[in-house]
């Protein structure tokens, strides 16, 4: 397994009240299951108390990179010791 860093960004950094974290993954389906086990409840409670309902995993409302490229634009997701897991939520505005 490899060791890979998560880092949290903007709200998700607030409402988690963590910028990174360590996990042992071999792929990135391992390192979701084990971010949703972790973080998931959490960062669904912050976001209902903010007046927002979300039904479903951390990475379905979110933007995840890997090391610096989006998950949707990689053909292998399978780790490497030290790569690094950003984690966005959506940007709205305008």
């Amino acid at each position: 397994m490899a060791l890979i860093t998560v880092r949290f960004y903007s709200l998700w950094r607030s409402y988690l009240g963590t910028d990174s974290a360590t996990l042992q993954a071999d792929r990135i389906d391992d390192a979701l299951t084990q971010l949703e086990e972790k973080f998931g409840r959490r960062l669904r409670e912050k976001l209902e108390t903010a007046g927002v309902h979300l039904d479903g995993k951390i990475q379905d409302y979110s933007l995840i990179l890997l090391n610096g490229i989006n998950l949707r634009n990689l053909k292998s997701t399978d780790f490497k010791e030290g790569d690094v897991l950003h984690i966005f939520p959506p940007a709205i505005g305008g």
